[in-house]
C-alpha cells in the first residue's frame, strides 16, 4: 500500500511537472518581462505563479462536478486527456511549444496584464495542466491521494516560481541547447505517462461497458 501510494506521488508530480515544463517557459518569460525593471519582473512572476496555482487547484477539485453535471464518464475524459498529453508530448518531442499552451493572439492582447494572460493563463496552468491534473484527482483511491495531488500541484508550482524568478541564471546555465534537450526529455517522459492514462481510460471503459 505504502509503495503504491508512493508510486502515485511520485507519477503526479512528475506528470505535471513535466506539463507545466517551468525550463521551457524560461526563454518566454524572459522575452515577456525583458522591458520592465527588474522589481516588476518579480512582482508579475508571483502574480502569475500565484494566479496559475489557484486555478490549478480549483479546477482539478472540481472537475469531477463538472463532469457529472455535463453528464461525461471520467474514462472519457481520462482517453481524451491522454490523447491531448500525447499530442503535447510529441510537439515537445520535435522542439515545438504546443499549439494548446498559447498561441500568438494569447500572447498579444492584454499587454497591461501579462502576469494573468498570457503567463499565469495559459502559459503555466493551460489544457495540458488542467487535464493531468483532473485526470490524476479522479484516480485517487482515497482522500489521501487526493491530497498528495493537490500537494503536487503547490511543489511544482513553488519550484516553478523558484526557476522563473532566476530565469536569466537559468537560461545562461542550460543554454539554448540545454533548454532543448531538456524539453525533448520531459516530451519522452510525457509520452510514456499519456499512454498509460489512455490504457487506464480503455481498461477503466471495458470494466463499465462489459467489454470482454
Amino acid at each position: 500500500m505504502y509503495s503504491m501510494d508512493l508510486t502515485f506521488a511520485v507519477r503526479s508530480f512528475v506528470a505535471l511537472f513535466i506539463i507545466v515544463g517551468p525550463f521551457s517557459l524560461v526563454p518566454i518569460f524572459l522575452s515577456l518581462t525583458e522591458r520592465f525593471e527588474e522589481k516588476d519582473r518579480k512582482s508579475m512572476i508571483n502574480t502569475a505563479v500565484l494566479v496559475a496555482t489557484i486555478s490549478l487547484v480549483v479546477v482539478t477539485v472540481t472537475g469531477n462536478i463538472i463532469f457529472q453535471f455535463l453528464d461525461i464518464n471520467m474514462y472519457s475524459f481520462r482517453i481524451a486527456g491522454g490523447i491531448i498529453l500525447l499530442i503535447i508530448s510529441i510537439e515537445m518531442l520535435f522542439g515545438r511549444r504546443s499549439r494548446t499552451v498559447s498561441s500568438p493572439g494569447e500572447m498579444a492582447e492584454e499587454r497591461d496584464n501579462l502576469a494573468i494572460t498570457p503567463m499565469a493563463i495559459p502559459l503555466l496552468t493551460g489544457p495540458g495542466a488542467i487535464t493531468t491534473g483532473i485526470v490524476l484527482f479522479e484516480s485517487a483511491r482515497d482522500i489521501f491521494m487526493q491530497a498528495v495531488v493537490v500537494l503536487s500541484i503547490l511543489l511544482v508550482f513553488l519550484i516553478s516560481h523558484i526557476i522563473l524568478s532566476r530565469s536569466e541564471v537559468v537560461h545562461n546555465v542550460m543554454g539554448h541547447t540545454g533548454t532543448k534537450s531538456a524539453t525533448r526529455i520531459m516530451g519522452l517522459m510525457l509520452s510514456a505517462i499519456s499512454v498509460q492514462f489512455i490504457i487506464d481510460g480503455i481498461m477503466e471503459a471495458s470494466d463499465v461497458l462489459g467489454f470482454p
